[in-house]
């Protein structure tokens, strides 16, 4: 790519988006003469999507995310349907976007990535839907979202325990959630068809990085569909006994485990369900309709 000012959006608050980390990555594009411009988010809601919006408008020719997948995702928001393209840096806690594409670089090695790659289409995926008091809402995700106990184990984790312990922490939270799942029936609308389900989750996914590639194989971020899957486990005796096909690969096996694909679906549940999009929780709903978005954004992956 032949880029003369860039601009690096970057959370402070990420896993491992530190001010040295971030200056680091900024001085292998500057020694090669390119301009960066620095803009860290905001406790506000939607700051990196303003950032990345605002970045755009004022002529970067490209925007990269340094952070997790909240970052990247509101980045990807505030692109959308522009044609500044953008990239990945992860520095957040799961970085699951970016690692379903590339192992977790160096900053010389993202950086020779850029200089020699070339944009390619993503899709994102819409969710929209009202709260419990009848206000509408609209979020976009790349990565996942999720319903039930074990999803919300992830979303409402803590941003200071995640910080201090990673990964770990998220295994032991859904680990708790699976003990007690708290199965729901939800009723599914895929293009006119219905089915109902009991489920101890539910998972719409737009890419699957290696740590979640037993769970669905097919999609890829690029072809205007998500992989929708379901636990059909009503106490953890279901879950364990989906985990044991999970581990073999062969989740089909179980009858505890469903997936198909589709490029949109509508969720209803007569119990709050609340949305997890892309790690981050959403508010409390009983009826959402998810849409893919296809080739939303332009991005750098490899």
């Amino acid at each position: 790519m032949d880029l003369k000012r860039i601009a690096i959006v970057f959370n402070p608050k990420g896993g491992s988006a530190s001010k040295s980390k971030v200056n680091e990555l900024a001085g292998q594009f500057l020694t090669r003469g390119i301009k960066v411009d620095f803009q860290a988010t905001t406790p506000e809601p939607g700051s990196a999507t303003t950032l990345a919006r605002s970045a755009a408008a004022d002529g970067v020719d490209l925007v990269i995310a340094f952070g997790g997948d909240g970052t990247a995702c509101q980045v990807a928001e505030g692109l959308r349907g522009s044609p500044v393209p953008m990239a990945i840096f992860p520095g957040g806690t799961g970085n699951l976007f970016a690692r379903s594409f590339f192992s977790p670089p160096t900053t010389e090695q993202f950086v020779h990535m850029i200089l020699n790659g070339q944009p390619q289409p993503v899709d994102m995926i819409r969710a929209d839907y009202k709260d419990l008091s009848g206000s509408a809402q609209k979020r976009l995700f790349m990565v996942g979202f999720g319903l039930g106990k074990v999803s919300d184990a992830i979303s409402t984790a803590s941003p200071l325990f995640k910080k201090l312990f990673g990964q770990l922490f998220y295994v032991l939270r859904v680990a708790l959630a699976c003990l007690w799942p708290n199965s729901r029936r939800f009723l599914l609308n895929d293009h006119g068809s219905q089915t109902s389900e009991e489920a101890a989750a539910l998972f719409a996914l737009n890419v699957t990085p290696p740590v979640m590639n037993t769970i669905s194989r097919g999609c890829n971020a690029s072809d205007g569909l998500m992989d929708v899957v379901i636990f059909r486990a009503r106490n953890a005796w279901g879950l364990i006994a989906a985990s044991f096909w999970l581990a073999l690969g062969k989740p089909e096996r179980s009858k505890y485990y469903r997936r198909f694909r589709t490029s949109e679906l509508t969720i209803q549940c007569a119990k709050p369900m609340l949305p997890n999009i892309d790690g981050d929780p959403g508010v409390k709903t009983r009826e959402i309709k998810l849409t893919v978005e296809r080739g939303a954004v332009r991005m750098v992956l490899s």
